[in-house]
């Protein structure tokens, strides 16, 4: 995949069935990051169509008994719009967060594939007119180092983390892991829904 599709944290793998469900808005009082497991906000009211994070002990998230309606993971394409007033050097890749309040798309359909990645603290080249560090991300749990992540697991939204995490329960699983390397941190995972 092109850098068009991707960031430092999440892409693209396979495009078989993906459904890319747009319209939808973005929230206008939180950053979102690209890849989050997302939903319809039921409590907005003055956009219906706006998407939330997977809350926290809701139906759709980890220990929360099972899939309600759409969730999918949220996606935003940035373009050249987005370069406006930003440091030199600014790649696409930067840009891992989806702009307030703008329309965006929740990502899903089985058989579609995704890959994942956390990154730790990194500082940038010198010269470049970037801040001085990039914060740590964690996209999945137990990926890395000494993680536990495998082959086949399930995952779920963990609105208590913010993150992917690993899940027994076939009824609240998004995903299915198909690829992990430790070493690198990156996991692919497929849509089963």
């Amino acid at each position: 995949m092109g850098s068009s599709t991707s960031t430092r944290n999440f892409g693209f793998r396979r495009f078989t069935n993906i459904v890319r469900e747009g319209r939808f808005r973005a929230p206008a009082a939180a950053d979102l990051m690209l890849g989050t497991g997302v939903e319809i906000d039921p409590t907005s009211i003055t956009d219906p169509q706006t998407v939330r994070q997977i809350a926290a002990a809701g139906p759709n998230d980890l220990g929360g008994g099972g899939i309600l309606g759409l969730v999918g993971v949220l996606w935003y394409e940035h373009d050249s719009q987005s370069y406006v007033g930003a440091p030199a050097g600014a790649l696409v890749q930067d840009y891992n967060l989806a702009p307030r309040g703008r329309m965006v798309q929740v990502i899903h359909g089985a058989g579609a594939k995704v890959w994942f990645r956390n990154t730790a603290v990194d500082t940038t080249e010198p010269g470049l007119n970037f801040p001085a560090v990039r914060a740590a991300v964690t996209m999945v749990d137990q990926l890395g180092g000494a993680g536990t992540l495998a082959v086949g697991d399930l995952l779920a939204w963990n609105g208590a983390t913010t993150r992917w995490a690993k899940t027994a329960v076939i009824a609240e699983a998004v995903m299915r892991v198909t690829y992990v390397d430790h070493d690198l941190a990156v996991c692919d995972a497929e849509f089963l829904l």
